[in-house]
């Protein structure tokens, strides 16, 4: 079967169990005003955009495009996309782990809050999106305590709120679906499995799998993609857009709880 009809039979489910299928978008590794972020800031103008960035690598004319952009919200990507776990020891990138002390990363995101806040204003919410999805959950109690609205990391989330923490409003709001293969180099996988993974997702929530609260979340990175990915992202944009029993969760900032 066609990937895009196997997309339409999952989405053709869910209207016929009288549901709608919601999903949202964020894009990760931003730094800079260019030319992929404006191509990303128009193909995301119908769907809402949580923009993730690198507070210090973060550059001045990145304000300018956002704030330009009302559906532009960002979130923090950690602090300076810095690997801090032993390599080979097969434990993948953290930074916002807890190889080097609590303090110390808390401290790192305390400042990158703080340089984000400044630059984007209005446009910043108190999100946290680990580099490499990757945050140890004993600094969520911490996090939040920092006035934090949540953490969005990747894969079906365990509960939306996590224990602990002291706080009913911080939540988990994770992205499912990444178009990209890292391994060789950034190229896009392809649409069967870019969609298979989407469906998935959507499929799991359906049968109550997982969490059918969490609203679908695709993942992209718009420094690295191909042309193919480029494609790939705005039709997908038009065929949510056009099937009824699906939607994108335009306003991000809503998904987090803020209503400023």
């Amino acid at each position: 079967m066609d990937p895009w009809q196997t997309l339409n039979a999952e989405l053709d489910a869910w209207a016929a169990s009288d549901k709608v299928a919601d999903l949202w978008w964020r894009d990760d590794d931003a730094i800079a005003a260019g030319a992929r972020l404006d191509r990303l800031i128009s193909i995301t103008e119908t769907t809402g955009l949580l923009l993730a960035v690198i507070p210090s690598h973060a550059e001045d004319g990145l304000a300018k495009s956002v704030s330009d952009a009302s559906h532009v919200k960002v979130a923090q990507h950690g602090y300076a996309h810095v690997n801090h776990a032993g390599r080979g020891l097969g434990l993948g990138a953290w930074e916002l782990g807890l190889h080097r002390g609590e303090q110390a990363v808390l401290d790192d995101l305390d400042c990158g809050r703080e340089l984000l806040a400044k630059l984007l204003v209005d446009d910043f919410i108190p999100v946290i999106v680990p580099p490499w999805n990757h945050m140890d959950p004993a600094l969520y109690s911490s996090v939040a305590a920092r006035g934090y609205l949540g953490v969005s990391g990747f894969g079906p989330r365990q509960a939306d709120t996590p224990s602990g923490t002291g706080r009913s409003d911080f939540v988990i709001v994770n992205a499912h679906c990444d178009l990209i293969r890292w391994k060789t180099g950034a190229v896009f996988k392809g649409e069967r499995k870019t969609i298979n993974q989407l469906v998935e997702h959507l499929h799991n929530r359906r049968s109550g799998a997982v969490d059918v609260n969490e609203p679908t979340g695709y993942l992209t990175h718009h420094l690295d993609l191909d042309d193919d990915g480029w494609a790939f992202s705005e039709k997908l944009v038009r065929h949510i857009n056009d099937h009824p029993a699906a939607r994108w969760q335009d306003d991000v900032a809503a998904l987090f709880g803020d209503n400023l």
